[in-house]
């Protein structure tokens, strides 16, 4: 079985409610939607703060900055840090006992992640990446408006690899499935909905 997982919220510890709920504390509702670009409903605005971060465009370090700057007074960098990583806040312990399972029972495991920084530390902190066979990271990703290209591109990459079909892709946004599914992609919610037994 060949396995392509989504970095985002189907392995990290995301908490979009409290995420919104402690970045409208920070900066108010208003400036929430328009200085970060975080939506009431968690979706990123186009050509937003959040976007631009998300797609690797810009550093932790100038996030955090901009928030700041915007920010109610005695507001903290810490505050500010502790805010954003409960949404991308660490991959839980049985999401990896899962994936292990699946590395052990031989089946073939990749990445596909948007190119930034909070994804590459968690990849680098929790996991062996011995574990996965590669990690696709692309610019052209992201939840508001996935681009074909890159799954595509994966679709070709993994069939020259002579990589078992059909591709199961676990990814917790909906349009992005959608977009797996128009290349014969098998797609599900969550990495528990793969029976590893089959």
């Amino acid at each position: 079985m060949t396995i392509i997982l989504d970095m985002g919220g189907v392995l990290m510890n995301h908490n979009m409610p409290e995420c919104i709920t402690r970045f409208t504390s920070i900066l108010g509702e208003e400036k929430m939607k328009t200085v970060l670009g975080l939506a009431s409903n968690g979706e990123g605005t186009t050509g937003s703060l959040m976007e631009q971060y998300e797609c690797g465009n810009i550093s932790t370090e100038h996030l955090v900055n901009t928030i700041l700057k915007h920010a109610k007074e005695g507001t903290t960098r810490e505050e500010i840090i502790a805010a954003w990583n409960t949404m991308h806040g660490g991959i839980p312990a049985e999401r990896l006992k899962h994936i292990q399972q699946w590395k052990d029972a031989g089946h073939r495991l990749f990445l596909l992640s948007n190119n930034n920084e909070l994804h590459w530390e968690d990849i680098f902190t929790h996991y062996d990446m011995s574990m996965f066979e590669h990690c696709f990271a692309s610019h052209l990703l992201h939840i508001s408006k996935p681009d074909p290209r890159i799954y595509q591109f994966v679709d070709n990459q993994l069939r020259t690899w002579n990589c078992e079909t059909p591709f199961h892709f676990v990814d917790d946004i909906a349009i992005n499935r959608l977009t797996a599914e128009q290349l014969g992609w098998q797609t599900y919610e969550t990495i528990y909905e793969i029976n590893i037994n089959k």
